[in-house]
Parts: structure tokens; sequence; C-alpha cells
């Protein structure tokens, strides 16, 4: 029987391999929370404050819709945002819709979600 006596170097490239990998998924993380992290924010639609053209990929072009407003968060902080539909959701929101925004301090408004008004935080007080 013979046996496999594995030599220092092939440790040595086998744990170099597992650093960078961690490496990469950590940069990675960070990256994710730096870019699309953020604080949730709540707005109720009033109008919206203009279209622009969005080329879908087809070669269609739709219009894409423009909000700004004041949105509130659950400790009651007040922040005027704007943000745009994009082409997975070229759709204009309904008026008096609820939307849960994530606000990026780097970025601004990183995520758009329209959603029901028994969702929205007991403690936030919607324009």
């Amino acid at each position: 029987m013979s046996k496999t006596v594995s030599k220092p170097t092939d440790r040595w490239i086998g744990g170099v391999l597992v650093g960078l990998l961690v490496l990469v998924l950590a940069l990675n993380a960070g990256w994710e929370v730096y870019r699309y992290g953020g604080q949730t924010y709540y707005m109720r639609v009033h109008q919206s404050s203009g279209t622009f053209p969005i080329t879908v990929p087809v070669s269609l072009t739709v219009n894409g819709y423009r909000y700004r407003g004041r949105a509130v968060n659950a400790q009651g902080q007040t922040k005027k945002v704007q943000f745009k539909t994009n082409v997975d959701r070229p759709w204009s929101l309904r008026y008096g819709q609820i939307v849960k925004l994530t606000v990026n301090r780097h970025y601004g408004v990183t995520n758009f979600k329209p959603i029901k008004a028994q969702q929205v935080p007991k403690n936030v007080q919607l324009p």
C-alpha cells in the first residue's frame, strides 16, 4: 500500500486559492451593500413629474415615468426623493399608491416596490 504525501507547496497553493476566494466574496458583498443597500422609506404617489423614453430589448420604445416627493422612514424622518421607473417596471404608478423605497446615501433611490397600506409600519405618517 502506498501513501500519497502532499508537498508543502500544494498546501500553500490551496491556501492562497481559498484566501483569494474569500477575498472576492467579501469584496462582492461589500460592493452590494455600498451600491444597493440603504434605508427604507415610504412614499405616497401623487403624480408623475414627467416621462422619458425607455428602449426595451426587442427594439421597442416605451415611456418610463419620473416621480418626486417626500418620503418618510420608520423613525419619522422625511427626505425629498426622486426616482424613475425602469425597463423591468416601465408602467406608471397609480395616484395614492404607496411605494416602499430603498434610499442609498451615495446613489439615491436604488429600489422601489408598490405595497399595500397594511404593509406600512404603524408609526409612519404618510402625507
